[in-house]
Formats: structure tokens, C-alpha cells, sequence
């Protein structure tokens, strides 16, 4: 055989590569699933997942820097500094000085910003369950820890 003719064969990893057969693929389908669920549930409200997640964590802290709040919420921070903006905007939170460092503001919410937080609250189960809905209930804590573990 000349040397021309030997060639090796090599596959393709792509060939054998099925997307829906990957991790990724399926946690992507599944937060879209929930966004949508959440969206649709909180449509009248105007809020987002991750306005109602700073709300949460304003209303249990009281008070913030925006830099710990986007630290709680796992937000970076452009993320979280447009989430507070739209919130201001809104009259749902406001800046107040932090009496720690008198360079500094610390967020809180408005009792506006407690008026929607208590809404949401009484439509959150809601968003959980359909999320939750096409796994048995047996399985639902082992879902919970195990993406507790991959955070």
C-alpha cells in the first residue's frame, strides 16, 4: 500500500453528539419552562424574576448596599444595578444613607415596593407548583438538592 493511501479514519465527535442528550440542554428548557410560568403568572404585575428576588431579599434585610443585594440575589453587578434602577423608577425602593459610611447609600423598599412584594407573595406558590407539576412529588426535594449542589 503507498504511503498516499493510508489514511486514518476519524469521526467526527459532532456525529455522535445529540443536544438533547446533555445536561445544559435540559436545565436551559427548564428555566426557560419556569420563567414562562412565572412570567405568566406575575404578567399584570410587571414584575421580573429578578425584580421579585431583590424584593424578597429587601423585605428580609430591611435594608442593603446594592452590591451585597446583587451578592444575595446572584446577580452581577450590572444586573443587579438595572434591576434597582427599573425598581426606582417605579417608586418600589429607595436610596437612603448608609449610616455606616456616609459615602454609601443602602436600599429599602417603599410601601409600594411592600404593596406588589405582598401581592407577588400570594402568587408565588402558584409558579412553584407548575414548575414543579410534571415531577412526583417523591422527587421534588431530590431536584431541590441536587440543584442546590450544582449553585
Amino acid at each position: 500500500m503507498k504511503p498516499e493511501q493510508r489514511t486514518l479514519q476519524v469521526s467526527d465527535p459532532a456525529d455522535s453528539y445529540r443536544l438533547e442528550d446533555q445536561v445544559g440542554y435540559w436545565l436551559r428548557r427548564a428555566y426557560q419552562r419556569h420563567m414562562a410560568i412565572f412570567a405568566g403568572v406575575m404578567s399584570d404585575l410587571d414584575l421580573t424574576s429578578m425584580q421579585f428576588a431583590a424584593l424578597v431579599k429587601l423585605h428580609e434585610l430591611k435594608a442593603v448596599s446594592q452590591t451585597e443585594l446583587g451578592r444575595l440575589t446572584g446577580m452581577d453587578r450590572a444586573t443587579i444595578s438595572g434591576v434597582v434602577a427599573r425598581l426606582k423608577k417605579r417608586d418600589l425602593v429607595l436610596y437612603k444613607p448608609d449610616p455606616l459610611d456616609k459615602r454609601s447609600r443602602i436600599i429599602a423598599l417603599t410601601p409600594g415596593g411592600e404593596s406588589l412584594l405582598a401581592e407577588a407573595m400570594q402568587r408565588i406558590g402558584r409558579v412553584t407548583d407548575q414548575t414543579l407539576e410534571p415531577i412526583e412529588s417523591a422527587q421534588r426535594e431530590s431536584l431541590r438538592a441536587i440543584l442546590q449542589k450544582m449553585g
